[in-house]
């Protein structure tokens, strides 16, 4: 066994935990129910029999295959598998890519996906950033309806209401 794995947490099918707040360095998968979490982790994976319900997790990766409700996650990488069930939530990316939804994901209520560098997900390094060139038209001449400086859009706040029914 490695001494550089990181430290793992489970919480079985048939367990209900209540007020699980705390930060784990490695990940946590749950298979029972949690409800009123405030958590940080590595990597989080609610299973097929998993509940989770009320509260704020950010990791790295959260991974969902059971249900959720009235939780906000922040991230840069989630994973909606078939057997999810999200509603009534918020879901933070730190970036426009790193989402991933299973057609067969269901989700109710008010479900809210936005994207922000401003949030709580990682940020990159302000100072590493290039201003972009400016776009010829084709000849040597710039295209005179085409800004000079085109914005980079993932910067920018970007939010998504999606009224998916219920």
């Amino acid at each position: 066994m490695s001494d550089s794995k990181q430290p793992e947490g489970f919480i079985p099918s048939g367990l209900v935990v209540d007020n699980l707040c705390g930060t784990l360095e490695g990940s946590l998968t749950i298979a029972g129910e949690v409800e009123h979490v405030e958590l940080q982790a590595g990597q989080l994976c609610v299973t097929e029999t998993g509940v989770m319900k009320d509260g704020q997790v950010e990791a790295t990766s959260i991974i969902i295959d059971g249900s959720v409700s009235g939780v906000t996650f922040t991230t840069p990488r989630l994973s909606a598998g078939a057997g999810a069930r999200i509603s009534d939530c918020v879901i933070e990316m730190g970036s426009p890519t790193g989402c991933a939804i299973h057609e067969d994901a269901h989700f109710e209520g008010d479900v809210r996906i936005s994207v922000s560098r401003k949030g709580g997900a990682r940020k990159a390094d302000a100072s590493k950033v290039e201003p972009q060139a400016s776009i010829p038209a084709g000849d040597d001449e710039p295209d005179p309806h085409w800004p000079s400086q085109t914005p980079d859009i993932s910067e920018a706040d970007q939010d998504a209401d999606i009224p998916l029914g219920g």
